[in-house]
């Protein structure tokens, strides 16, 4: 058991320095603003927000995403102090992160918990632009591990947060 924790402990840190070497100037501006965006969910609340004043103001269609942010937010916000995981950035002094470094432990990515139920939620309540939310969903995420301050996993351990958050909302709002 001790060796597959291992293992899985260097494959989760040789994917985040695969990740973490690959640097382009557009594409690093492009992921610091995803990752501001997704702070404690605001994107998502934003643009639930705004398609609920400009679709008829129907109540489930701001609540819905609103309550599986918040849901996702606060179980990853939580995991934090049972799972108290050393960030990249502290873990190896080479890794010199892209944004202002968070002070909370790293796993699970509370960003990406917020991601995937902001995205899912939203894609369910306007199918349309489920591409849209989905792809923003994945940069917020991906953000985390490229700006150096989440591994893989912590960000794998948020996308399931956020997703069984929003498949727990969505079941009692139907």
């Amino acid at each position: 058991m001790e060796n597959l924790t291992l293992g899985i402990r260097n494959l989760d840190r040789a994917i985040f320095r695969a990740i973490f070497r690959f640097k382009w100037r557009p594409f690093t501006s492009l992921m610091r603003a995803f990752t501001i965006a997704g702070k404690a969910g605001a994107l998502w609340g934003v643009i639930a927000a705004l398609a609920f004043l400009t679709t008829g103001l129907g109540p489930s269609h701001l609540l819905v995403p609103w309550a599986a942010v918040a849901i996702s937010w606060t179980v990853a916000e939580g995991a934090k102090f049972l799972f108290n995981r050393a960030r990249p950035f502290i873990s190896d002094t080479e890794v010199a992160p892209l944004i202002k470094t968070p002070s909370s432990s790293s796993f699970p990515s509370g960003h990406s918990a917020t991601a995937a139920a902001g995205a899912l939620t939203l894609s369910a309540v306007y199918p349309s632009f489920a591409p849209a939310f989905f792809l923003a969903g994945l940069l917020v995420a991906f953000s985390r591990i490229y700006l150096g301050v989440h591994y893989p996993f912590d960000v794998l351990a948020g996308l399931a947060i956020g997703i069984s958050a929003a498949v727990a909302v969505l079941t009692v709002a139907q």
